[in-house]
Formats: C-alpha cells, sequence, structure tokens
C-alpha cells in the first residue's frame, strides 16, 4: 500500500497537465473574496476583525481539494490507463491510494495556498493602515481549512471512481459547488447549508452570517457526506472490478 500512494502522490506532481489544478487551488479564495465584496469594505473594522475577516475565504479550499482529489483518478480514465493500473496494483490498492495521494497533495497544497493568501493579506491591511493580527479566530479558520481540504479531497477521489469521467467529475466538484450551492447560499440558506460544500466550509467559518451551520452540526454533515460518498464509490468500483 505504501508504494501504491508513494506512486500517486509523485503522478500527482508531475506533469504540465497538473498546472490547471494547482492554479484553481490558487484562485479559489480570489473567487470567495471577489463573489461577495463586503469583505474588502475594512471600515470600522479593527486589525483583528479585518484579518479574520480577510482569511475566511481559505475555508471555501474544500472545493480545490475536491478537484486535486478527483484529479489522482480522472486524468487516469481520461488517458486510458486505469485498466492498466488495476491490473498491476489491483482495485483495493489504486482506490484507497489513489484517495490517500489526493487527500495528502490537498493537504499541502492547502497550507501552500494559505501562507501566500496570508502574506498578501498582511500587504493589504497595510494600505488601510491595518497589521495582520493572527487571532483565535483566524486560526480557527486555518484549522476548519485543513480538515475541509481532508474530506473535500475524499468526497473529490470517490466522485471520480464513481463517474470514471474528467468532465462529469469536473462539473460536480467545481461548477456545482460554485454556481448550484453559492446560488442557494443567498436565496435558500436554510437548504445550501446542508450541501457537502458548504457544510465542509463551515468547519472554518462556522454560523457564517447566520448562513452556514454551527461547527459541530457542520462536522456531522460533513462526515456524513464523506462516509457515504466513499462508501457508494467502494461498493461500486468492487461490482465493476469483481
Amino acid at each position: 500500500m505504501r508504494n501504491a500512494i508513494r506512486s500517486e502522490m509523485l503522478r500527482s506532481v508531475s506533469g504540465l497537465s497538473v498546472l490547471p489544478v494547482y492554479l484553481v487551488a490558487v484562485l479559489m479564495p480570489a473567487f470567495v473574496l471577489f463573489s461577495d465584496g463586503s469583505r474588502l469594505d475594512l471600515t470600522g473594522a479593527d486589525s483583528a476583525a479585518a484579518t479574520t475577516r480577510l482569511l475566511e475565504p481559505l475555508a471555501w479550499s474544500v472545493i480545490s481539494a475536491a478537484f486535486v482529489g478527483a484529479y489522482a483518478v480522472t486524468r487516469e480514465y481520461y488517458y486510458d490507463s486505469m485498466e492498466r493500473t488495476l491490473t498491476g496494483v489491483g482495485f483495493r490498492r489504486a482506490f484507497w491510494g489513489k484517495l490517500v495521494a489526493g487527500t495528502a497533495i490537498s493537504v499541502a497544497l492547502t497550507v501552500c495556498v494559505s501562507v501566500v493568501w496570508t502574506a498578501g493579506v498582511s500587504v493589504f491591511l497595510l494600505q488601510d493602515g491595518l497589521a495582520l493580527a493572527l487571532t483565535e479566530s483566524a486560526w480557527s479558520t486555518y484549522a476548519g481549512a485543513l480538515a475541509g481540504a481532508v474530506l473535500g479531497a475524499l468526497i473529490g477521489g470517490a466522485i471520480g471512481w464513481i463517474t470514471r469521467n474528467y468532465y462529469a467529475t469536473a462539473i460536480l466538484v467545481l461548477v456545482f459547488p460554485m454556481v448550484v450551492e453559492f446560488g442557494l447560499l443567498r436565496t435558500a440558506p436554510e437548504v445550501a447549508k446542508f450541501s457537502p460544500g458548504l457544510a465542509i466550509a463551515a468547519l472554518g467559518v462556522p454560523g457564517y452570517q447566520d448562513r452556514l451551520l454551527e461547527f459541530l452540526p457542520a462536522v456531522g454533515v460533513g462526515l456524513a457526506w464523506t462516509v457515504g460518498v466513499v462508501a457508494i464509490a467502494w461498493v461500486g468500483g468492487h461490482r465493476r472490478t469483481g
């Protein structure tokens, strides 16, 4: 299993084809920030409040993590190499190897993006005469983003195994949360907060604007979505390869 995980991690960071995946991870917090321009209005906010507000978009790293986790699976279906992989290592090792590797890469990428984003926030705050203030709320956002990256990568990888199609998976892990979930957040938050992307994002911004779940319910809903989707992928994959 270790060799399978190591091999998948090497695949995840090799080749020019992975660059769009990393670009999504970098652009996701920017998309969230500018989709709600109110975060940029720091009038009357002190350094602590302003820092927390500008770090909140990191909580949506779950979306980019899902894309990263899915890519470990869908790239092989895209290049018609999955059958060769399954023949060589078997479904069990391929399944868990890709999920674990995708999760590890997603966490590492989330850490890197968080560092770069924090540096950008620090510069932005200076322009408003404020300073970066990493309070308990800020660290909670970081922790929630990392937890979200884990769950998001597992869900993304599982969806990749279920659809076995790059484009269908991209629609489910990127377009659905960015269009449907964000749309519902504005029009029907009582429904949106139970969707997978927003429930997991709530780990970093619990109770956000009274529209997302609080932390403990978010943990329960996020784990339920993750376990459910991974179980469906595992059972379906076994049936196809068994």
